[in-house]
């Protein structure tokens, strides 16, 4: 077996990272395409009548929308998490990267995938290049 290379994972880890905001957009465009859906729903309603058909339709588009955003951030925790255990990519910012939004995480419903992340980077803190702290004597 050939060891890990440093930019399969630092490849990984960057591509993982990138794909997290697509849980937030999801959200955002189902939250946007509700909202729309609720007040088409209301103004198409004739006195005293319900029209649920196109409401329905509209509000399972959002849902769509909310689950890829959703499965896309997925893949790119999987991904983060390969770098970080499988490939041991070690770098500054994706030290902080894991510890900020594995925190962020903790108060979602991903609070086991941000427990990880948290956990993971301050056990394995000595290994990632973090600025050395000043020597004694010196001014810093």
């Amino acid at each position: 077996m050939t060891p890990p290379t440093p930019e399969r994972g630092a490849l990984l880890a960057k591509i993982g990272a990138f794909l997290q905001p697509a849980q937030v957009i999801g959200f955002m465009l189902s939250w946007f395409s509700m909202r729309e859906a609720m007040s088409l729903g209301a103004s198409a309603v004739p006195e005293g009548g319900v029209v649920i058909k196109d409401v329905t339709a509209d509000a399972s588009q959002a849902f769509d929308y909310f689950l890829f955003g959703i499965g896309i951030a997925v893949v790119g925790l999987i991904l983060v998490i390969i770098a970080a255990t499988w490939f041991r990519y070690r770098a500054s910012w994706f030290f902080w990267f894991m510890c900020i939004y594995g925190g962020a995480m903790i108060m979602s419903y991903m609070a086991p995938f941000g427990l990880f992340l948290v956990i993971y980077a301050l056990v394995k803190k000595r290994e990632f290049p973090l600025d050395p702290p000043p020597t004694p004597g010196t001014m810093v």
